[in-house]
């Protein structure tokens, strides 16, 4: 199996978190924006932006709450002429030991949102950068249409014609 080398990475050591939190604000350089963009079947990455909050709920358990801006250049599929476009996006994720057996038989938390998404800890690190990514990713729309963009065809006039002229055979003389 392959192993993923992540384009955009900053590691985060959740032993290492405070217990009052941990503020990142991370910005993907030229290099990262280039190598998301491919990765994503993007024209170009412009702009990536995040600012991301640690707090440990815990000793098993890390919240991540993030939000992200981003500015993206699609192709739009109806003409295939790229556009820009902008991507923002806010999220929250528990990180969990694996052996929080809570989760596992879903235990209700006070700590936790109902629409916070559960990830369990591979190791004691957290790579902020591919979370942003990931999540990016999710946001991109996969049929994006430029803003003035419409879809036209000769068959969709056609049917339409033709549905109308089989209603005006059915008209009482």
């Amino acid at each position: 199996m392959k192993e993923i080398s992540p384009e955009f990475s900053y590691m985060v050591d959740v032993n290492r978190i405070p217990t009052s939190g941990l503020s990142l604000n991370l910005q993907a350089n030229e290099e990262q924006k280039s190598a998301l963009a491919k990765r994503f079947g993007l024209e170009e990455i412009r702009s990536l932006t995040a600012e991301m909050t640690f707090k440990r709920i815990n000793k098993k358990r890390v919240r991540v709450d993030a939000r992200f801006n981003a500015e993206v250049k699609q192709i739009c599929v109806v003409t295939l002429e790229p556009f820009n476009q902008s991507v923002k996006d806010e999220f929250s994720v528990v990180f969990s030991q694996e052996d929080d057996v809570s989760l596992r038989l879903n235990e209700i938390d006070m700590d936790m949102n109902e629409d916070d998404d559960v990830e369990f800890l591979q190791s004691d690190k957290i790579d902020a950068g591919e979370l942003i990514a990931e999540y990016l990713s999710l946001s991109l729309d996969p049929f994006p249409h430029a803003p003035n963009a419409k879809f036209e065809s000769e068959s969709d006039a056609e049917t339409e014609k033709n549905a109308f002229s089989v209603l005006e055979k059915l008209k009482f003389k």
